[in-house]
């Protein structure tokens, strides 16, 4: 599975749409087996969704995310959990533990407490 986190310095991105990069994670087992920056520039969500379906992203992993643009980003194959906040190396963490799998148990939205029980 290809994981894009839009980051912003070290932390998650606050919105998908504000990121100039992404790290995608490649997860296989549970494990990271590679992993890339990816520059976003400054186009529209369309054309973000569309650059990374063309890196095999099946997941995006982010802060917020312009509901308006969902149907597109399933039309792309593009799973997008939303509410993910604080440093992007624990994402990544919380990604291999798998809890960020499709379909999530929580779609849309993420946050540690749903973790903690």
């Amino acid at each position: 599975m290809r994981v894009a986190i839009p980051t912003f310095g070290v932390e998650v991105s606050p919105r998908f749409c504000c990121a100039r990069e992404a790290l995608i994670v490649e997860v296989v087992g549970g494990r990271e087996t590679a992993r890339a920056t990816v520059a976003l520039g400054e186009t529209c969500n369309p054309d973000r969704l569309h650059l990374l379906q063309g890196r095999g992203v099946s997941l995006l992993v982010c802060g917020g995310f312009n509901r308006r643009f969902l149907p597109e980003a399933e039309h792309a194959g593009i799973h997008v959990i939303w509410g993910v906040m604080g440093p992007v190396e624990e994402a990544v963490l919380e990604l291999t533990a798998g809890h960020f799998t499709p379909p999530h148990r929580n779609p849309g939205c993420w946050c540690r407490d749903t973790y903690a029980q």
